[in-house]
């Protein structure tokens, strides 16, 4: 499975999760988890550009980052367009990788997970 397949899969979850029927009563605790996964797909599609498309080294310390604004900037030396909407909010959801999961943690809502998919989607 490459980074695209399983980014899609990260995406499948934060939908579930941040849709109606996912999440009927608006549980914090499911946003937290839509969170999570709308940054992992994110960053796997990030990654799925630089390797995949591009052929960076997968082994390279510089790939092997959780952090949104850095996978940006190397995608933009292959010459990806990031938009500055995207680039304004990529520390934030860089955040939700490890301080959603875990209590006093970075905070997220339907609204805020709806634009990190719309960001996914602009990269995919």
């Amino acid at each position: 499975m490459n980074y695209h397949e399983k980014a899609l899969r990260d995406l499948e979850v934060a939908k579930n999760y941040n849709s109606a029927q996912g999440n009927p009563s608006n549980d914090e605790g499911l946003y937290d988890i839509a969170a999570y996964h709308a940054q992992q797909a994110i960053e796997k599609e990030l990654k799925h550009i630089l390797h995949d498309v591009f052929g960076a080294d997968e082994t390279e310390r510089k790939f092997k980052t959780h952090t949104i604004p850095a996978l940006i900037s190397q995608a933009e030396e292959y010459g990806v367009c990031v938009p500055d909407n995207v680039k304004a909010i990529a520390y934030d959801i860089t955040a939700w990788e490890a301080k959603t999961r875990y209590p006093g943690g970075a905070k997220s809502n339907r609204d805020d997970i709806n634009e990190a998919i719309q960001i996914y989607d602009e990269f995919s």
